[in-house]
């Protein structure tokens, strides 16, 4: 939230104490129909009287079906009372969770009856107060809601101090959630189809919204007792496809409104909440004035959510993201416009790009921390404007680390997540909590690693290959990797030849001084391969796995590496098991982690092309 803010103090009075819990809107009928629904379907038998209790008005149902009521939220698991006086036979009452509570008057027509209707609350809280036909003509004036315990009462309690004086200090309050809505009103005309009721019904589809034509037009919401605003929510309807303008203003009584944002305007891309920022401000009634979108003078919201802390916190109703509409997203529900790490959780990686910008002779590595944070190159390291996803591009003759010869864009795993105060590794090769080891490494070692055993699993596309270059190099590149303190568990590799049509995938297995085990998983490894017919194109996407597990074996564990493709069509591709018990690697003195992303294996390109390995992922997953 925002810092630094000054001090700001108002005061409000308190409104009467019963009905400070939950304020009923016109009970006694002043007002008309004001805040009732009228449900008189030939609206014959049900009218305002100038016969009342107190005021100078009430309602009246003169023969079937009259019924009138009003919708109101309450207070989870509290204990109320609804009264109500009745002149004649009339039935009032409350319908909540679906189930219905009410009292009946067998009065003379002559006399005002108080009825009580006692209920309880549970989790839901939205609720329907009525009044209807009791078997002859009935008079009904003052409603009233008094609230007997649990939160209900407290807030009763509360307001029932008289006026106070509410300060808000920033970061007067650390938490942050969901602020209950008590009641929304609309100031002028407004589509009676879609009702200001609408947008606090948790509901995100269009036909849940409040409409409303015109530049300027009011919508208010109720928190029912002052609370400290520090965000407000937005849904708009056609969100995606428009951006709408509006300002937003709050209040302790409903009179006198601080400004808390300027005009502004929505970002246009989808029809979730979008959530402002708000200076801490103390208030009781929000505020949203609307000035129509670009397209036309309509003003269209789903739903609004207030954020902040103090009495009327509840749990989140959700942001509609699990149903809305968005024009920045590609494929897999990727953002096509934000950094890779807000479509990825990049977290506990770093990544080491073909360059020495910085000059220090040394290859490029950009760290956890600031890899989450945004980082991003256009040239190395983006995100695909199209789909979304996370692209790794090699440049020609780009700078290497200190112990390969190939280029790299790559992610690598970094399982401390930004701690430095736990080392990348130990001086005598035993692990840190940075990596991992096998199950089959001694039991001291894994008391030290960050993890036992592992999978790595992605869904990606490689777009291109290079094209030139001596012929043993050409057309490959690694897409992830198992790296040891020294050696390599697993290079998985796809190659494309340029005469074929689609692209072999292998891997290697680097023992601990020992050759390495080429095993083919798709096509053959061989420099002059034919296009293998089950091959896998540029730009087809498809996803791996790569797991270490161990199995017992006559009643010894060995270390077993997996390998698995798994076609567009969800169609498998399984490598057989491989043991490594025999690898070297169930030792006190090594450690794993994976790699990911593009390791171009040539660096042998012709000057003068514009040649490069390119890889997307659009799926990355590590577990242990």
């Amino acid at each position: 939230m925002t810092k630094n803010l000054a001090l700001y103090v108002a005061a409000f009075a308190a409104l009467a104490p019963a009905a400070m819990a939950q304020t009923l809107t016109n009970p006694s009928f002043e007002s008309g129909w004001s805040g009732w629904k009228d449900v008189d379907p030939n609206k014959d038998a049900t009218s305002v009287s100038g016969h009342y209790n107190t005021g100078l008005k009430s309602a009246k149902i003169s023969k079937e079906p009259g019924h009138f009521e009003q919708s109101i939220s309450l207070f989870p698991e509290s204990e109320y009372e609804l009264q109500a006086y009745v002149k004649g036979p009339g039935e009032v009452g409350i319908e909540l969770a679906g189930e219905v509570a009410s009292a009946v008057s067998a009065g003379d027509g002559e006399t005002w009856v108080k009825l009580n209707v006692p209920f309880k609350t549970g989790a839901d809280t939205s609720a329907r107060i009525f009044g209807g036909w009791g078997g002859g003509e009935a008079r009904f004036d003052d409603f009233e809601l008094v609230a007997l315990s649990g939160p209900a009462k407290v807030a009763a309690d509360e307001a029932a101090k008289g006026p106070r004086v509410y300060t808000t200090i920033a970061d007067g309050c650390e938490d942050i959630r969901q602020l209950r809505v008590q009641y929304v009103s609309a100031e002028g005309d407004f589509d009676k189809e879609y009702a200001p009721e609408r947008i606090i019904d948790h509901d995100f589809s269009a036909d849940s919204r409040w409409s409303a034509k015109g530049a300027g037009r009011e919508i208010i919401l109720d928190l029912g007792l002052p609370q400290t605003l520090k965000e407000l929510g937005v849904a708009f309807y056609k969100g995606h496809e428009r951006r709408s303008y509006f300002e937003m203003s709050a209040s302790l009584d409903g009179r006198g409104y601080l400004p808390l944002i300027a005009r502004t305007e929505s970002a246009g891309k989808t029809t979730a909440i979008q959530r402002f920022d708000l200076d801490d401000t103390a208030a009781r009634y929000v505020k949203v004035t609307a000035y129509g979108n670009e397209k036309n003078e309509w003003n269209s919201i789903l739903e609004i959510q207030p954020y902040g802390c103090g009495f009327g916190m509840i749990d989140p109703t959700g942001d509609g993201a699990d149903v809305a509409e968005y024009s920045n997203k590609g494929l897999f529900g990727l953002f096509t416009d934000v950094p890779p790490s807000e479509n990825f959780d990049l977290s506990a990686w770093k990544i080491t790009v073909p360059y020495d910008k910085d000059g220090n002779g040394k290859v490029d590595e950009i760290k956890e921390i600031e890899l989450n944070s945004g980082w991003q190159d256009t040239e190395v390291f983006y995100t695909d404007p199209v789909t979304g996803g996370m692209v790794f591009r090699t440049i020609p003759g780009g700078t290497t680390t200190q112990n390969s010869s190939y280029a790299r864009s790559e992610l690598r795993q970094m399982m401390r997540a930004g701690d430095t105060a736990i080392k990348t590794r130990n001086d005598d090769g035993t692990p840190t909590r940075n990596n991992w080891v096998f199950s089959t490494a001694p039991k001291e070692t894994q008391a030290l690693a960050g993890g036992v055993d592992g999978v790595m699993r992605a869904t990606l596309a490689v777009n291109q290959v290079t094209r030139t270059g001596e012929q043993g190099k050409i057309g490959r590149v690694i897409i992830g990797q198992i790296h040891a303190k020294d050696d390599e568990p697993i290079r998985l590799y796809y190659r494309k030849l340029p005469g074929n049509k689609f692209g072999a995938i292998y891997y290697a297995h680097e023992a601990v001084d020992q050759d390495d085990v080429w095993v083919e998983v798709i096509g053959e490894r061989k420099d002059n391969a034919g296009n293998p017919i089950d091959g896998i194109a540029l730009d087809e996407i498809f996803s791996y796995e790569i797991a270490v597990s161990s199995q017992e074996v006559d009643g010894i564990l060995h270390p077993m590496l997996d390998v698995k493709i798994i076609r567009d069509d969800g169609s498998e591709i399984v490598a057989p098991s491989l043991d490594m018990s025999q690898s070297g690697y169930n030792v006190a003195d090594d450690f794993m982690y994976f790699k990911a992303g593009a390791y171009s294996q040539n660096n042998s390109i012709l000057p003068g092309w514009r040649d490069a390995d390119q890889v997307t992922f659009y799926k990355l997953e590590t577990a242990h």
